[in-house]
């Protein structure tokens, strides 16, 4: 047994990861919580609508939400470290390596690592300029162009009325001709005048001129067809960072992290919160309930033994 070995790992920084630190303190359980990324907040920092829905918050903006959180975090005598990539999880030693070569080892870990959106993978969509990182953030920069969105849900149809308001054109792709978008998205983008969308359409190209967008490739029903375009906006739903558990821990058919009632994979004391265990309720109530719940178990767990 390793001399600094933690009660508790928690992989992953964003609401789950916070939330499930938040838990070890205050049942006193020794922790580590690792972030690849510079800050917390995971999908917090992408988000930049108010925060309608979560208990409690009304206007919060996203940002401050995680800043509040990773706060509460540390004062609450969290462990944390930022810039420190898990690759790999060995479950008999019960033991996460990081990028850097280092291992570390506990009693229990927790999965908190996320979704990240899911990409065409098609040739230029990581380097030509002109595609969009978000339409509520970048929708000023889109006066007066033309936008194409690819994507049949809320999020497609949320962003194409947000973008109507400054883009000369928004056009709406989807493989199908059935949207996933609720009524309150769906029928207001129907009646925009500035809002055209194609159905039974998949985006076979990009193509660009000087690193810069100008043009998609499609192929549908009537053949294949270019239109021309100054942005491009992919919004096809996300993949599960579940891939430090493949092999070993059971998944569903998109990736995502299979778990019981307690949080816990098939693996015993390896624990996934979070959105990369919840394809039904993405949601930061969902991560936090379910932090609380794994922890909790964890907590008992190691009175017991």
């Amino acid at each position: 047994m390793a001399k600094d070995k933690k009660d508790v790992l928690i992989i992953g920084g964003g609401p789950a990861g916070m939330a499930a630190s938040i838990w070890c303190a205050d049942l006193k359980l020794a922790h580590l919580m690792l972030e690849k990324e510079a800050s917390t907040g995971g999908q917090l920092h992408k988000i930049y609508n108010p925060i309608a829905n979560y208990p409690g918050i009304r206007t919060t903006n996203a940002r401050e939400l995680a800043e509040n959180i990773a706060k509460q975090t540390a004062a609450l005598g969290g462990e944390m470290r930022t810039n420190s990539s898990a690759v790999s999880i060995d479950a008999r030693s019960m033991s996460v390596e990081l990028a850097s070569g280092e291992s570390l080892q506990a009693k229990a870990i927790v999965l908190a690592t996320g979704v990240r959106r899911r990409r065409l993978d098609l040739p230029g969509e990581a380097e030509l300029a002109g595609v969009l990182e978000s339409g509520a953030k970048q929708a000023a920069e889109t006066a007066g162009e033309r936008v194409a969105i690819v994507g049949g849900g809320d999020a497609a149809f949320e962003n194409a009325l947000i973008l109507a308001k400054y883009a000369s054109e928004v056009t709406v792709i989807h493989h199908s001709d059935k949207f996933r978008a609720r009524e309150q998205f769906l029928e207001p983008a129907r009646q925009d005048p500035k809002i055209k969308i194609l159905g039974s359409c998949v985006v076979r190209e990009l193509v660009g001129q000087n690193g810069v967008l100008k043009e998609l490739v499609l192929e549908g029903k009537g053949g294949t067809q270019h239109i021309a375009v100054d942005r491009l906006l992919v919004r096809i739903g996300v993949v599960p960072n579940s891939e430090l558990v493949k092999g070993f821990v059971g998944l569903d058919a998109k990736g995502y992290v299979v778990t019981d009632a307690n949080c816990e994979t098939n693996a015993a004391m390896i624990f996934a919160v979070g959105d990369v265990a919840s394809p039904l309720s993405p949601t930061i109530a969902t991560a936090v309930g379910q932090a609380a719940t794994a922890i909790k178990v964890i907590k008992a767990r190691l009175a017991n033994s």
